[in-house]
């Protein structure tokens, strides 16, 4: 059990309660409306949170996701907590807050055609017990209310008002629970708190507006008195005494454990917990002689036990709905041969748009490129000679070793510059001209780092030698530069290079017109644009502030879209995973964070994440740590197109090297391949084995099978790519050289069985 999220969500729920007492005694001498006092409060608390936004800093949120927290505020803040507030002079607060856990029902119920979840029969129990509690509460009639803080002297029909209004608050918080649901997942705590808070505070206005029209007054008149009170300076003399100031403190304070439970809790557990308010109201009311009568008490508590009912079956159903991966075989590793010369490293698929598929004359596994270790392939020792870069895989190109490819590219061996760290790598694509882009790390200067160097493009258009085109970042500097990925497949036939450039200068400014700021190392995430013919169109910045030393991966989607993840660099330095978008225009989007998992790490990080798509379902996975000795893989959907994305599922907690791929292979399915440690953990030194699952959105990943061993860092990062359907291509290097192996996914003999998507899960 998580104690701190579980204590957060308990002083929330109490600091609720004794807001409610205090504003109601705030409410009684009838000077301030409870509009106004709502006013004040949200008010307040989005002043705060924006502050703390600005000063704490997290993520914003992105496209509609800003309208859904708003529309979600003012339904919570504005409407929902007015007519609670309106209820307390009416039918008491022990009521009002009893009356309030129908928003838990409703919320499950109107679940059901906005966001089209299932209901599962056996909540309709917990539903009539929370329903038998409110009728017990509501039994104890005006008395009760008039003992709990009600007006002294109402009748029947003022206490019924009261039950009224706070039903029509449970209505909107139940109304605004679905609308919100998800919106919040990748939003820091602050910035949407005060997004939400700031609907509830301008909802306020166009209420008055409204209530000014039902009344026979002014709108003007209206809000001039709903707004008059919160110019009064808080005094004796005022209407913000302390008893005011009490509870609208408590109710702002009580909003930071709110969230950071939110954050923490199963979503379940955390709405079960902030229910408790109605028995915390309980003895606070005999603190502030609210007597309330033994039916409200044992209403509270039924009701109580009602709504923590509904939740756990709520929370098992969705647990049920989560059903694994539906693969008939699991995954079926199939190893193949590649004839590679000896001393071959390093593998990385050459990118093409258009993938060859095995029975139309194609070779059966998409060409590669890789690395000849001269230290291996001389073993006679008769000659030292340099690396090598080699091309296996197509015809066109005479044997696998083609160390000729670098010949021409200057005055100094290319070969002998060959700079490759085992996470900074070469890479090809396929342009539609039909020729083949190299980009490859060499050494600059006197570099003795293994990270320093600049990246070489370089033009194959029928064969070897290669015609070097010119640096990809223009006359490099001394320091990092490569982590290069090539995406095939622009709409004007060009190919996109993305790489990390940490040059001396100042930062740039990125895509969202951010400035990086001071002490980011100077990294940046730059792209360009590379022709049919070979041409490199100036470089652009795509963001100014990201993590050192961290491989990048893209995906070309239908439409001729680019996605881009890498490791975005937070302002408190946490190492997220950001998506780039660039349009089929070829204009850069703002980037946006995935999921902020708040992770920080000092130092070169290389363990990038990966992308990888199926028309509009975008998977992106990545290695994180979630405490000390806790490294972890997370995989999160996005069902249109990667503009938004919905929570994470972790995997392989505490068991993954990370190193993770990703590759579609058809029906919403996806391969994820990862490195994993030793079985038994006890030698970090030890060499694990690469490992393959299949993820979907809402499902349970299958198991992991192995794909093949590991050769230390001299493994590098397996390559995955899509194949034809079912099937996905891994190459990487083992104990005995070149490996490659062809994974297929078996498709259930029911196509109504495959996972829906829906990335809320």
């Amino acid at each position: 059990m998580n104690i701190a999220g579980t204590l957060a969500a308990l002083g929330a729920a109490l600091s609720w309660a004794v807001a409610s007492i205090q504003i109601s005694r705030l409410l009684e001498h009838g000077r301030v409306t409870p509009a106004a006092a709502n006013l004040f409060k949200n008010g307040l608390a989005a002043s705060f949170f924006f502050v703390a936004s600005l000063v704490v800093g997290g993520a914003w949120p992105v496209g509609a996701a800003w309208g859904w927290l708003f529309v979600s505020g003012l339904l919570g803040f504005a409407i929902a907590d007015t007519l609670y507030f309106a209820a307390f002079r009416r039918c008491g607060v022990q009521t009002a807050a009893t009356v309030l856990l129908l928003n838990v029902p409703v919320a499950s119920l109107l679940a059901v055609p906005i966001v089209g979840d299932r209901l599962d029969a056996a909540v309709l129990p917990h539903m009539a017990i929370v329903l038998i509690g409110v009728l017990l509460v509501i039994l104890d009639g005006p008395s009760g209310a008039r003992r709990s803080g009600g007006e002294e002297g109402k009748s029947s029909r003022s206490f019924a008002v009261g039950v009224l209004l706070a039903l029509l608050a449970a209505l909107a918080v139940g109304l605004a629970l679905p609308l919100g649901r998800h919106r919040f997942d990748d939003v820091g705590v602050w910035p949407g708190a005060f997004i939400r808070l700031a609907g509830g505070a301008f909802g306020a206005l166009p209420l008055a507006a409204l209530a000014g029209l039902r009344r026979g007054t002014t709108p003007s008149a209206e809000v001039a008195s709903l707004v008059e009170p919160l110019f009064r300076v808080p005094g004796p003399s005022s209407v913000w005494g302390r008893t005011a100031l009490t509870g609208v403190g408590v109710a702002i304070l009580g909003l930071i454990p709110y969230h950071y439970a939110l954050r923490e809790l199963p979503s379940g557990i955390a709405s079960i917990l902030f229910a408790t308010t109605p028995l915390f109201t309980l003895p606070l009311s005999l603190l502030v002689r609210q007597r309330v009568g033994i039916a409200a008490a044992l209403g509270s508590i039924i009701g109580f036990t009602g709504v923590a009912g509904v939740l756990l079956v709520e929370n098992a159903a969705s647990i049920e709905r989560d059903v694994p991966v539906p693969v008939d075989a699991l995954v079926d590793v199939i190893p193949l041969s590649i004839d590679a010369p000896e001393g071959a490293r390093f593998p990385t698929f050459v990118v093409d748009a258009e993938r060859p598929v095995p029975g139309d004359g194609a070779p059966e596994l998409p060409a590669l490129v890789a690395v000849q270790d001269p230290e291996v392939a001389a073993a006679d020792d008769v000659e030292e000679r340099p690396p090598a870069l080699l091309l296996l895989g197509f015809d066109d190109f005479a044997g696998p070793d083609v160390q000729s490819v670098l010949d021409g590219l200057g005055p100094e061996s290319a070969a002998e510059r060959l700079h490759v760290h085992f996470a900074n790598l070469p890479a090809a694509a396929r342009l539609s001209s039909g020729g083949l882009v190299f980009a490859h790390p060499e050494r600059l200067g006197e570099a003795t780092s293994t990270l320093d160097a600049g990246v070489r493009l370089s033009l194959a258009d029928g064969g070897p030698p290669l015609r070097g085109i010119g640096w990809l970042g223009n006359q490099p500097e001394l320091a990092v530069h490569g982590f290069t990925t090539l995406v095939a497949g622009d709409p004007g036939g060009s190919v996109v290079a993305v790489w990390l450039d940490e040059r001396g200068r100042a930062p740039a400014a990125n895509a969202a017109g951010d400035a990086p700021l001071p002490g980011s190392g100077n990294v940046q995430l730059r792209a360009r644009a590379i022709s049919p013919v070979g041409a490199a169109a100036p470089d652009e910045v795509v963001d100014g502030r990201v993590a050192r030393s961290c491989p990048t991966d893209g995906v070309r989607l239908s439409d001729g879209t680019l996605l881009l993840a890498y490791r975005n660099l937070g302002t408190d330095d946490e190492v997220d995973i950001a998506i780039a978008r660039r349009e089929p225009s070829g204009v850069w989007r703002a980037p946006a964070v995935v999921h902020a998992d708040g992770w920080r790490f000092n130092g070169p990080l290389v363990n990038g994440p990966a992308i990888a798509a199926e028309g509009d379902l975008v998977a992106v996975a990545w290695y994180v740590q979630l405490g000390e000795g806790q490294p972890a893989v997370r995989v999160a959907f996005s069902d249109d197109a990667g503009r938004t994305f919905g929570a994470p599922r972790t995997l392989f907690e505490g068991r993954t090297r990370g190193q993770v791929e990703l590759a579609s292979v058809g029906d919403g399915l996806f391969a994820l391949t990862h490195e994993s440690p030793p079985a038994d953990g006890s030698d970090p030194g030890q060499l694990g084995a690469w490992q393959v699952v299949v993820v979907a959105p809402g499902a349970i990943p299958t198991d992991p099978i192995r794909v093949g061993a590991l050769l230390g860092r001299s493994s590098g990062r397996l390559d995955l790519v899509e194949g034809p359907p079912g099937v996905a291509f891994a190459a990487w290097t083992g104990p005995t050289g070149l490996e490659a192996a062809r994974i297929t996914v078996e498709r259930p003999e029911n196509p109504s069985a495959a996972p829906s998507v829906d990335s809320s899960r």
